[in-house]
């Protein structure tokens, strides 16, 4: 089992554009679900394993994200304000050194998700291997609710790769992950994705996957959030 960061890292700086006015005067980790947000959720879910300190970067509408955290006194809150959106990659380069140099667990915060018991989180620690880039959280495309796409890999003897277009089995990263820090470390600060790098370490078999089978919405379209929404009144 590896040995990973107590620091875990929630990616909130996006600007939310597909959910067209909804984000016009609010950022998408806080648009409201019910009596939360996706913030909260994910937060949650990071203190619920145990960890009592969270980078959180921001761009759009960031003093609402710094006035919100307030709220969580028994955690120490980082903010990584991005005065240029630096994507997701360049937002985890930016702040690479609070995590000690050891395998970190960063997190989405536009999905409406429960955690499973054992955590996810756990599954991909005892999953990910010393040589492998990433350990990304997948379910599988019928349970990714909200998700418009036609799924983002194949998984083989817990390996992620790019499919064809003859596979059909296919799975959904929902927004967990576990990232060496060698694979960021020589990266420019600057605008950066992680979807090139995860069909790169694809193709070297250094891009491990779990399988979540909980709860989870994408809430970055209307669609999602909606559906999210009518859940949570149930």
């Amino acid at each position: 089992m590896i040995d990973i960061s107590k620091t875990a890292m929630v990616l909130a700086a996006g600007l939310g554009k597909r959910l067209g006015k909804i984000t016009k005067d609010v950022p998408k980790p806080l648009v409201p679900i019910g009596d939360t947000c996706c913030l909260e959720i994910t937060i949650n879910a990071l203190r619920a394993f145990g960890f009592r300190r969270i980078v959180i970067n921001t761009h759009y509408h960031s003093d609402q994200i710094a006035n919100y955290v307030k709220r969580f006194h028994d955690l120490e809150i980082v903010l990584s304000y991005e005065p240029e959106l630096l994507e997701t990659a360049g937002g985890v380069r930016n702040v690479l050194a609070e995590f000690e140099n050891k395998p970190f667990v960063v997190a989405n915060a536009d999905m409406y998700w429960g955690d499973t018991s054992p955590s996810i989180i756990q599954k991909m620690i005892d999953a990910m291997q010393e040589a492998d880039d990433f350990c990304l959280s997948v379910t599988s495309l019928n349970n990714a609710k909200g998700h418009t796409g036609l799924g983002d890999f194949v998984l083989e003897n817990g390996l992620l790769k790019r499919p064809n277009e003859h596979q059909h089995d296919r799975y959904v990263y929902i927004g967990v992950q576990l990232i060496n820090p060698r694979v960021v470390a020589n990266l420019p600060i600057k605008p950066h994705s992680f979807s090139g790098m995860y069909t790169e370490s694809g193709k070297n078999k250094k891009l491990q996957g779990v399988v979540f089978d909980g709860l989870c919405i994408d809430v970055g379209n209307v669609d999602g959030l909606n559906l999210a929404r009518k859940i949570c009144n149930n």
